[in-house]
């Protein structure tokens, strides 16, 4: 377009132009300068083009500095969302604008200025707003003149009708569009019914684009202003699909009806309430509860949670909500309380019933009666998991529970096992029915620890064991303590003759799943055995007697070096804090860590002089004989690295391999000092024996080269 044909245009409009140049400080607007403008904007804020073209906003003196100031902020928008748009009022010119702004480019931008009028700006609105409503209504919406033309359409009627756009809808005659070539009989019924409006509804049916028909649920309101009709409001749904839905119903009404009343338990329909309000029930409602339908049904006599045990009504009511979160199907078996006050175990299967929306509208399903068959699966299950003698649990449950906590991961688990000592001593001497008495006393201690989850039961003739779900160490160890403590306080009588309970036991905890649980019950049997060994070994009818009698025959080994060893070193543990099961390696150690004596030969042994270099290297042997004599033995194998340790040294010169400092098992450098102190103490071929002080100062002068110092304190503090 010619230039000047396009400024005459612009001059000529009757809206107000400028474009301006924005002035920036640091990137700051602070002013704007005007480049053009149209003699409609001149005529508009009573100015001139000399007065202003060419001028920054700042300098014209007309407007007051706030005035400004603000025209400018407002402007500086445009930069930021390319166009703008904001109603002004003018102090100076006491006008109020709608100010409408484009951005040209970085600096320059184009404004547009009419007068404000809230009328024409309220009405734009509302009509944007109805459009809007119209737009998100459910119902297809068709809104016609008084002549029965269409004037507009909302998108629902749009979809319904299979049209993709309004265009060529508009101003078409209504009864053509939604009736085609029944258009006339339409029309003629509704000009005789018209006296009857504003307000008519009826069902009839729509034709579609594609020439269908498709039934419809319709209103159509009459549009009047000052009494005078001006037009009409047609609001309809596709009732299709609720018809052929109708049908099914009645046919699945009438089958369900037949079903429902003859099945072998309740079937129910029920509101998602604390009360599951019970909509329908069918006959077998009074078989199951002993309460009729009508008084189930609306909670007439009794609401159906009243009906559920109280043990079940938490759980039940958390496993719906859990249902409907995640939409899945209930399933759960719990007990009934009936109109006779009897309790019956039942089988519930069910589902929520959603809406269109994703809200539940009620709970359906079906309620069997499980009672005989959960007695008789309660007595096979108590057989079936329980030792006949005891009445504890037996060794299939205890192996169940096993992998059940550990599928649930309800670590630390902790695995407990226990053995009563001599009952074939007693089985012999007494007869079996004195040791199944024996069995049975020891049964009842065991149950009174059957709390917060722990498992108890018979695994063997003599043997039991227990599972603590949840337990740490400690709480494990404080537990077998208990019942240790429990057995010393009990007296078995037998022809007036009182017997104390004697028992070993072990245990192991299991953490997490790195261990296999084989391997956790082993360490507690070892653990067991290994308490068992030392208890023997107090009545010398054991295999560690056995042990102990071939060190005194084959090396210079005596039973009151190994007493004094054993005594000290329990002493020393006790100091130091130890737990039982380390105590129990120390005690042994104690005793038996020159073992692999045996098997040097006796005139290396017992020579009196000093020994070769030849001679030397066998003796030095003896540790790594010992370890694996131990290793070999299930009841050693625990002591068996402390054996070969017993001979290193704290400053890494000792032998076999040199160990060093803390790498020298715990148990091994007490022993080392405690046999150092035994040697120095007692009398030697080669040397008569020495006090206690001088032995004292001798450990001191060895330490820390050869023993641990933090031990040697401790050990020296037993004697004080």
């Amino acid at each position: 377009m010619n230039e000047l044909v396009f400024k005459k245009i612009m001059n000529e409009c009757s809206v107000a132009f400028a474009t301006c140049e924005m002035l920036f400080e640091d990137n700051t607007p602070v002013d704007y300068l005007f480049l053009d403008t149209n003699q409609t904007y001149h005529d508009m804020t009573r100015s001139t083009k000399a007065q202003i073209i060419g001028r920054s906003v700042t300098s014209l003196e007309a407007y007051p500095t706030e005035e400004t100031l603000n025209w400018i902020n407002q402007y500086a928008k445009v930069f930021k969302e390319e166009s703008i748009s904001f109603i002004q009022y003018s102090h100076t010119l006491k006008k109020t604008f709608f100010v409408k702004a484009i951005k040209l480019d970085e600096k320059t931008f184009f404004t547009m200025l009419e007068p404000y009028d809230p009328y024409k700006l309220a009405f734009e609105q509302l009509k944007m707003e109805q459009e809007s409503i119209l737009n998100s209504i459910a119902e297809g919406i068709i809104v016609v003149s008084k002549d029965y033309d269409i004037l507009s359409i909302n998108r629902r009627a749009l979809e319904m009708l299979a049209y993709d756009a309004e265009a060529g809808i508009l101003g078409k005659p209504v009864f053509d569009f939604l009736f085609g070539v029944e258009k006339d009989i339409k029309l003629n019924r509704f000009k005789a019914i018209i006296k009857d409006i504003p307000f008519y509804n009826r069902q009839t049916r729509f034709l579609k684009s594609d020439q269908t028909w498709m039934s419809v649920s319709f209103s159509l309101h009459q549009k009047v202003i000052n009494d005078t009709p001006i037009g009409y409001v047609i609001s309809f749904q596709d009732i299709d699909h609720l018809k052929a839905l109708e049908h099914e119903l009645k046919t699945v009404e009438q089958t369900n009806s037949i079903l429902l009343n003859h099945l072998p338990g309740m079937a129910y329909r029920c509101l998602m309430d604390e009360s599951y309000t019970m909509t329908y029930v069918s006959l077998g409602a009074y078989q199951l509860t002993g309460y009729t339908k009508e008084e189930i049904e609306y909670n007439q006599v009794v609401s159906f949670s009243d009906i559920i045990h109280p043990d079940y009504k938490a759980s039940l009511y958390q496993t719906w909500v859990d249902v409907i979160k995640h939409k899945t199907e209930f399933e759960k078996e719990y007990m009934i309380i009936t109109k006779q006050g009897e309790n019956k175990w039942v089988y519930e299967k069910g589902k929520p019933i959603y809406n269109d929306l994703g809200e539940v509208v009620a709970l359906e399903g079906i309620i069997l009666d499980l009672n005989r068959r959960r007695e008789r699966d309660l007595e096979i299950e108590h057989m079936m998991y329980h030792d006949q003698l005891t009445g504890l649990r037996n060794r299939l449950y205890f192996d169940h529970m096993l992998k059940e906590f550990e599928h649930t991961k309800q670590y630390p688990i902790g695995v407990m096992v226990a053995d009563l000592d001599g009952t074939k001593f007693i089985n012999d001497m007494f007869g079996r029915s004195t040791g199944d008495k024996i069995i049975k006393e020891f049964s009842s201690i065991l149950r009174t620890f059957e709390k917060n989850g722990i498992i108890v039961a018979r695994t063997g003739g003599d043997e039991f064991s227990l599972i603590l779900p949840n337990s740490t160490s400690i709480n494990t160890y404080e537990t077998m303590i208990e019942i240790q403590n429990a057995v010393k306080l009990y007296q078995h009588q037998e022809n007036g003759v009182n017997t104390n309970l004697s028992i070993s036991m072990g245990f192991e905890t299991k953490y997490d799943d790195d261990k296999p649980m084989q391997e956790i019950i082993r360490k507690a049997e070892d653990y067991m055995h290994r308490r068992k060994l030392i208890a023997r070994s107090q009545t010398n009818r054991d295999s560690l007697s056995s042990i102990k009698a071939t060190m005194i025959a084959n090396s210079q080994e005596t039973q009151e070096h190994m007493e004094r060893m054993g005594s000290i070193a329990l002493k020393v543990g006790e100091k130091l804090g130890l737990r039982q099961l380390v105590m129990d390696d120390l005690y042994l150690l104690a005793m038996l860590h020159d073992i692999g004596k045996i098997g040097i030969p006796s005139h290396i042994l017992n020579k009196p002089g000093k020994l070769s270099e030849d001679e030397w290297a066998i003796m030095k042997t003896h540790p790594m004989i010992g370890y694996q004599i131990a290793n070999s033995s299930n009841d050693l194998k625990s002591i068996a690295e402390g054996i070969l340790a017993h001979h290193e040294r704290f400053d890494g010169m000792g032998y076999p391999n040199g160990l060093k400092g803390r790498d020298i098992p715990l148990i091994s450098r007490v022993v080392s000092i405690i046999d150092a102190y035994d040697a120095i103490t007692q009398d030697r071929p080669y040397r008569k024996a020495r006090t206690h002080e001088e032995a004292i100062l001798e450990l001191k002068k060895c330490t820390p080269g050869q023993f641990d110092p933090d031990i040697i304190d401790i050990f020296i503090s037993i004697f004080e």
